[in-house]
């Protein structure tokens, strides 16, 4: 990876200075140079840079904290948002290895990446946090899967048949994708829960117009409904979760 002599004279401080007028040029949705904050990433990973690391930190945790606080588990979640930040970033510093970074081209990547973390920490979180529940020896198994005050819910087997169903169709989803366009799609709409409005400005360069990603949307929900996979799929998650009654019924 070669670096240009202007960014290489340039010491952390005045990088992360220019950085910062790069970014509020951006969000003014103006032309921007993202040479500069993409610099700070590679002497971070690169040169373990710590100085370069806490820039990185301050530059970017209004934007973290905004992915944490508009993912669709947020309202479920027992923890700060700054908790999520931290565990965000711990994931980023501790996955990426300098023979790793060298496959980021740019900063859109970068930052694309960190975006990933933010969900993949929450989702983990929030299925450590349910696991706990169901399986707290102090807890008397009834009282966790029916409430008191409540009718009886379909309980544990449910969840299961839920979890097993949503893993296989995500997974089949994603052998799918035959675009960036719908990677970004997909991930936007259906796990950050973002309207096009709002996936053009945090994708920006990924779509020229709202009505591309409406397009792109439709054009993946149609391929998937005429795929007779995506039943084969849906039937056998649902054939785990059926119980002897439900199929003498059926009978």
């Amino acid at each position: 990876m070669t670096v240009q002599p202007e960014l290489d004279r340039l010491n952390i401080s005045g990088l992360n200075h220019r950085c910062q007028d790069e970014s509020e040029l951006f969000f003014q949705r103006k032309s921007f140079d993202p040479r500069y904050c993409f610099e700070l990433f590679r002497r971070a990973f690169l040169l373990k840079d710590q100085q370069a690391w806490a820039c990185i930190f301050s530059q970017y945790r209004r934007l973290v904290l905004s992915w944490v606080e508009r993912h669709p588990l947020a309202a479920s979640l027992d923890e700060e948002p700054e908790y999520f930040l931290n565990r965000a970033f711990e994931k980023m510093s501790a996955v990426i290895t300098p023979q790793k970074f060298n496959e980021f081209n740019d900063l859109k990547s970068l930052l694309r990446y960190l975006q990933l973390c933010v969900h993949s920490v929450i989702v983990d979180h929030a299925r450590k946090r349910e696991e706990a529940v169901l399986f707290d020896e102090d807890v008397e198994p009834e009282a966790v899967v029916f409430s008191a005050d409540s009718p009886r819910p379909e309980g544990v087997e449910s969840k299961v048949v839920q979890r097993i169903q949503s893993q296989a169709l995500l997974e089949w989803v994603l052998k799918r994708l035959k675009s960036e366009q719908e990677r970004v799609a997909l991930y936007a709409i259906f796990c950050l829960a973002l309207k096009p409005r709002e996936i053009l400005d945090e994708y920006p360069g990924t779509f020229n117009h709202i009505d591309e990603i409406y397009q792109v949307k439709e054009n993946l929900l149609a391929r998937l409904r005429r795929d007779d996979d995506l039943r084969q799929v849906l039937t056998g998650a649902l054939q785990i979760g059926s119980s002897p009654s439900a199929k003498m019924q059926e009978k």
